[in-house]
């Protein structure tokens, strides 16, 4: 079940040389929101923050009634492990282990009951039936996403996270992969927030955040 998210007052630093401070989000569940800015800008790591995969410098970042920056680090697991699906640029698959066995992983991880029927479902679900038992080396570009998405969903996640999705395709699979991430995301009712540099994507989210522009671009959903 997805939860609003509220951030107030963020940053990251880098060093002693660099910090980034973000605009505050006011996002309610099953919202949807594109993340968009130059190389550098930290889209990535704004994500990461909203993950609990990095604490900022300063700041909260509030799940519901959960402040991940406030609760120790086996609460942020136990919070990715059930709540959260992320999907990351390059995908992170286990290169020794089959489509089916990459997503049956991730549910054994999050602790999900019946691992491999779910993890069989969720990739029949997503038009790779027939490649249940090829490693990632033997897949396309695009089937390797198909996978990342398929253990990225199949525990039910209330909140998607999704770096570059269209990075490594071209326009036809680009579109393909929009429509995917939109609909696994309408189907669990989870709120759905992409990095992207892609226009097209940015364009199709009812929310955006450009943290390239002087001052943060943002659409419905999103307060600065």
């Amino acid at each position: 079940m997805s939860a609003p998210i509220r951030t107030h007052n963020l940053s990251v630093r880098y060093g002693r040389e660099v910090t980034l401070h973000y605009p505050d989000l006011n996002l309610e569940a099953g919202a949807a929101l594109a993340i968009t800015g130059p190389s550098g800008s930290g889209k990535t790591t704004l994500l990461h923050v909203l993950a609990g995969l990095l604490r900022p410098a300063s700041g909260e970042v509030a799940y519901g009634n959960l402040n991940l920056g406030a609760v120790p680090e086996a609460a942020r697991e136990a919070f990715r492990r059930r709540h959260m699906g992320y999907v990351f640029q390059d995908f992170h698959l286990m290169p020794g282990l089959s489509a089916l066995e990459n997503v049956e992983l991730g549910l054994r991880v999050a602790g999900a009951e019946q691992p491999r029927a779910r993890a069989r479902a969720a990739l029949i679900r997503l038009d790779l039936g027939h490649r249940l038992n090829h490693r990632p080396v033997h897949l396309s570009t695009g089937e390797r996403q198909r996978v990342a998405v398929a253990r990225a969903v199949a525990h039910g996640p209330g909140l998607l996270l999704v770096d570059e999705p269209t990075a490594h395709l071209d326009r036809n699979r680009a579109r393909a992969a929009l429509e995917l991430l939109l609909g696994a995301a309408a189907d669990l009712d989870a709120t759905l927030i992409v990095v992207t540099h892609d226009p097209v994507v940015a364009e199709a989210l009812p929310a955006r955040l450009d943290l390239g522009a002087p001052a943060p671009v943002s659409r419905a959903l999103v307060s600065t």
